[in-house]
This record gives structure tokens, C-alpha cells and sequence, in this order.
């Protein structure tokens, strides 16, 4: 019987598709729905068929859930001024800033093409691609973005700059709190990397690399800390057997309040 099955459960006019996760140390049915869709833990001797019985029985709860969870993930950001953005777990409110915008005036003296002043944007910031008339800054709990909105793809430039910009925040923070625990533990510095993981907050190979979703650095440091302290520990248990988990509790006693709060926040972190 494999580990890994999949499933369809179908509920009024909705068709939700979700996965079976077999193991040997389970004796119930366990459901759970979340940014990564609906997954269902089972024993591993369990028959499909009685899986399958057991998940039906909570359709309606699944299709509900499914609901709110997709419409949670929906895109919902404009990418215009005065909308609220998250870093560190702080709202930010975004104002973008135009390249064609006209030149404030002050007592006869001319200013440059923006009403923003240049200190204020972190010209070292250089997205992944290049892109001379951008620049961003975090100023206050104001996000300033500078950007050509001009043509029609304006909307999806300001997106494009902002997520590079967060991309870039994370390779600092993330490497930083990664850098701390092991400095910590006693541990050698293990090589970090940001991804735009579309299911995972993390992951660990079996050569040591870890791997870091961008959207981490949007969520309270304290949550992404958890996320951090979990991948390390695969560092030593590359699995989620008893042992990782007391591990992470010896690392982090208050692991399991952290990892609700991600639960709970990390829905709202995709655009």
C-alpha cells in the first residue's frame, strides 16, 4: 500500500481534490486544510475505502473550509497607493510613486522628478532583474516605491518590484536568524536559500541546504523564527519522527504557539 494517494471528494457543485498521507505510527484520520490544500493523514493498513468513508463524512466541513481558505488566497492587492502591506509582521501602507510625476517647486529652485526625497530610497537595492528607475523605501510605516506606472503594465511593475524587494529583505533577514540559532547550538552555518515556494514555508535536503519561502519575512519574526528552528532541526532528523520533535521543543519550548501563528497568518501572505 503506498504512503502517497490521492483522493476526490465531491460535495454539492464542488469537486476537491486532496491527498492521503499513510503511517505507520497513526491509529486515526486526521484532516487538514490549509494554504497547501487538503490533506488527509491515515493509518497505513487502513483500506482506501474506509479513508474515503471517513472524509465524506465531514464534506460539508471540507467544502467550507476549502472555501474560505481559497478565497483567503486569492490575489487581492491592486499594488496602489495606500494599500497595507506586511514586513515583519508590521503593516506598511505602499505609496507609489511615479517617474513621470511633475517636479515640486520650493522658493524658485527646481526638484527632482519625484516628490519623494532620493535619501529615502535604498538605490543599493537591486532587484533580480535589472531595473534603473525603480528603488524602494521603507520609511516609517510607509513603503515608498518609485517605478514607471505610466503604460498598462504599470500594476504588475510595482508588483515585480516589490516582491524582488521583499525577495531581497528575506536573503537578509532569514540568513541572519539562521546564522543566530546556529551560532547558538554550536552548529556550522548550513547555505540558505530564498525560493517562491508555492506549498512549503521550508525545506531541507539531504546535503545540509536549506530552503526558505520569501513570503516568511512578511510574518512576525518570533513565527518566522519557527520556521527557521524547524528546518534546522532537519539538519539532525531528516524526518518528523518523535525524536525531530523533541529537538525543535528543546531548541524552541514554545514551538507549538508559534506554529499555530503560522497557521493562522500564513494564508494571507499570497497575493
Amino acid at each position: 500500500m503506498p504512503d502517497t494517494e490521492k483522493a476526490t471528494l465531491y460535495y454539492q457543485n464542488k469537486t476537491i481534490r486532496y491527498t492521503i498521507r499513510r503511517s505507520a505510527r497513526r491509529r486515526t484520520v486526521g484532516i487538514t486544510i490549509d494554504t497547501q490544500g487538503v490533506r488527509v493523514a491515515a493509518p497505513r493498513r487502513m483500506p482506501l475505502e474506509q479513508v474515503i468513508a471517513l472524509v465524506n463524512t465531514k464534506a460539508r466541513w471540507i467544502a467550507d473550509k476549502h472555501t474560505e481558505f481559497k478565497s483567503r488566497l486569492e490575489p487581492r492587492k491592486r499594488f496602489v497607493s495606500g494599500e497595507e502591506f506586511l514586513y515583519l509582521g508590521r503593516r506598511v501602507s505602499l505609496q507609489v510613486q511615479s517617474e513621470d510625476s511633475p517636479p515640486r517647486h520650493r522658493r524658485g529652485r527646481s526638484k527632482p522628478n519625484s516628490s519623494i526625497q532620493p535619501e529615502l530610497f535604498d538605490f543599493n537595492f537591486l532587484p533580480t532583474k535589472p531595473r534603473p528607475k525603480a528603488a524602494v523605501a521603507l520609511k516609517g510605516n510607509v513603503l515608498h516605491v518609485q517605478a514607471d506606472v505610466s503604460s498598462m503594465q504599470g500594476t504588475k511593475e510595482v508588483r515585480k518590484i516589490l516582491e524582488d524587494w521583499y525577495k531581497a529583505r528575506a536573503e537578509e533577514v532569514i540568513a541572519r536568524r539562521v546564522q543566530h540559532h546556529a551560532d547558538q547550538l554550536g552548529w556550522r552555518m548550513p547555505k540558505v536559500l530564498i525560493r517562491n515556494q508555492k506549498k512549503r514555508w521550508g525545506s531541507c535536503n539531504a546535503k545540509g541546504e536549506l530552503r526558505f519561502n520569501w513570503r516568511l519575512v512578511m510574518l512576525p519574526l518570533s513565527v518566522l523564527d519557527y520556521v527557521v528552528v524547524h528546518e534546522m532541526a532537519h539538519l539532525k532528523v531528516l524526518n518528523h519522527s518523535p525524536r525531530f520533535w523533541a529537538l525543535v521543543e528543546q531548541i524552541m519550548p514554545d514551538y507549538r504557539a508559534r506554529h499555530q501563528a503560522l497557521h493562522e497568518l500564513g494564508m494571507g501572505l499570497y497575493w
